[in-house]
């Protein structure tokens, strides 16, 4: 898990520690990391991802199904392995740093074995955060209740409605999801 129980106990302020309430939290940080997880496009935990078959695209620039790419393990093009040290990771793609290079048009031409993803404590926040708030929304929803939530001010005080739309919390997350076409 991306977040564990105590994080989520201190951002939501519910500090019940019966099993049958640990039960439910975990569930609930496991499902808004799996919506997270779903709009991101990858999983963001740092893992070894093996045989991505590409295509091949004929420029210098490979995208890849994850990111933060921080080793290339293996590269094969048209069936044939090829130097890693030839191409450098970046954030969502490797690059060819030979001037001459490129990645050959075809159809899954490319089979990539890669390290990518961050580990539990480099997470970015925003991804962190996300999760947080979509888990505390679910909570806040236990027992049918819709999501209110009360805040007080020196003139008045307003009541807030939260529902399961789980877009504005997930749209800060825009600038590391892969979009595929």
């Amino acid at each position: 898990m991306i977040v564990n129980i105590e994080t989520f106990n201190s951002y939501s302020g519910n500090y019940e520690d019966n099993s049958s309430a640990i039960l439910l939290k975990e569930t609930f940080l496991l499902s808004a990391q799996q919506i997270v997880t779903g709009y991101l496009g990858y999983d963001p935990i740092e893992q070894e991802c093996s045989d991505v078959f590409l295509s091949g695209n004929g420029t210098k620039k490979l995208y890849l199904p994850s990111n933060n790419i921080t080793q290339l393990l293996s590269i094969k093009i048209n069936n044939l392995d090829v130097n890693v040290e030839d191409f450098k990771p970046k954030d969502d793609y490797i690059i060819c740093k030979n001037i001459s290079d490129l990645f050959p048009v075809g159809n899954e031409n490319i089979k990539v074995n890669y390290i990518g993803g961050w580990a539990i404590q480099d997470m970015p926040s925003v991804i962190v955060l996300s999760i947080l708030r979509i888990a505390t929304l679910m909570l806040s929803e236990t027992d049918g209740n819709i999501g209110l939530t009360g805040k007080s001010f020196a003139d008045n005080s307003r009541t807030f409605i939260n529902y399961s739309n789980y877009k504005k919390y997930l749209q800060p997350l825009d600038s590391l999801r892969i979009i595929r076409f």
